[in-house]
C-alpha cells in the first residue's frame, strides 16, 4: 500500500554527466527537510551520448530507493516524463531536472504543501536570471496560454507536483516542451485544486526549448489542446477552477 504523502522524483537527464551527481544530491537534500514517509527517484537517461548512464547506475547502486531508465531512442521530454509516470510506485509526482537548474530548497518547499491541494504549481521567482529574449518568450507563452484558455496562471513550465493517480489518467498529446501545460489546463480545468508557489532557479544557460523543432512542436500541441479542450471536450473542461491561494 502506497504512503499517504509519498513522493517520487523523477530526473530527466540528456547528457548531464557533469551535473546529474549534483541534481541527485540535491533531490536527497530536500527530501531530508520535509521527510517524506516514503520516496523513489526515477532517473531517466534520455538516450544520452556521454556517461550520464553510466553515473545514473553508479546512483542507484548506491541507493536502493533510485530507479534508472534506459532510453534507446529519442522520445521528447513530455513522452519521458509520462514514462516516469508510468513507472512511479509513491503517491505524488515531481520532476527535478537533471542539468540541476533548480535549487534544492525550492523542491522542499514545493514538497512542504503536499495535501494541501491536488497539483502543487510551481513559478519562477528570480526570472531575471535567464536572458531577456527567454523572459520574453516566456512571458508571451503564458499569457496566450491564459488567454485562449480563460485562465490566471503564472507560469505553465515549472515542476509542479501532482498527485500520481491523477497524472496516470491524464492523456497527454504533447511529446514535447509543452506537455505540462496541457496536464496543468486538462487538470484545472477539470476541477482539481492547486496552489502556486514560488521558487528560485539557478542559471544554466541553456535554451534547448528555443530550437526550430521545439518552437513547431510547441505550437502545434497549443493549437491540438485547444481544439480538445475549448471545442471537442468543452463540456468536460468547464469546472469550477478551484485556487486555494
Amino acid at each position: 500500500m502506497t504512503a499517504k504523502n509519498s513522493i517520487t522524483v523523477f530526473v530527466p537527464a540528456f547528457n548531464e554527466e557533469e551535473n546529474l551527481k549534483q541534481a541527485v544530491a540535491g533531490v536527497l537534500e530536500a527530501l531530508s527537510k520535509v521527510n517524506p514517509p516514503d520516496y523513489e527517484i526515477i532517473i531517466l537517461n534520455a538516450f544520452s551520448s556521454d556517461s550520464t548512464g553510466e553515473i545514473a547506475d553508479n546512483l542507484s547502486e548506491d541507493n536502493k530507493k533510485i530507479k534508472v531508465i534506459h532510453r534507446k531512442g529519442w522520445y521528447g521530454l513530455g513522452a519521458n516524463y509520462m514514462e516516469g509516470v508510468r513507472q512511479a510506485a509513491m503517491a505524488y509526482f515531481v520532476l527535478f531536472p537533471g542539468d540541476n537548474e533548480n535549487a534544492s530548497d525550492s523542491l522542499a518547499k514545493s514538497l512542504e504543501y503536499i495535501g494541501k491541494a491536488d497539483i502543487i504549481v510551481s513559478y519562477t521567482l528570480n526570472f531575471k536570471v535567464r536572458s531577456l529574449h527567454r523572459r520574453i518568450v516566456s512571458k508571451s507563452f503564458v499569457n496566450l496560454l491564459n488567454f485562449l484558455f480563460n485562465l490566471n496562471l503564472k507560469y505553465y513550465n515549472g515542476n509542479a507536483v501532482y498527485k500520481t493517480d491523477m497524472l496516470k489518467k491524464v492523456s497527454v498529446q504533447s511529446k514535447d516542451f509543452a506537455y505540462n501545460a496541457e496536464i496543468l489546463i486538462k487538470l484545472i480545468k477539470s476541477g482539481h485544486s492547486f496552489i502556486e508557489v514560488g521558487i528560485e532557479i539557478k542559471p544554466t544557460g541553456k535554451t534547448a526549448i528555443f530550437n526550430i523543432r521545439n518552437v513547431f512542436g510547441v505550437i502545434k500541441s497549443i493549437m491540438l489542446l485547444f481544439v480538445d479542450v475549448a471545442i471537442i471536450n468543452r463540456s468536460k473542461y468547464k469546472k469550477t477552477i478551484k485556487q486555494i491561494y
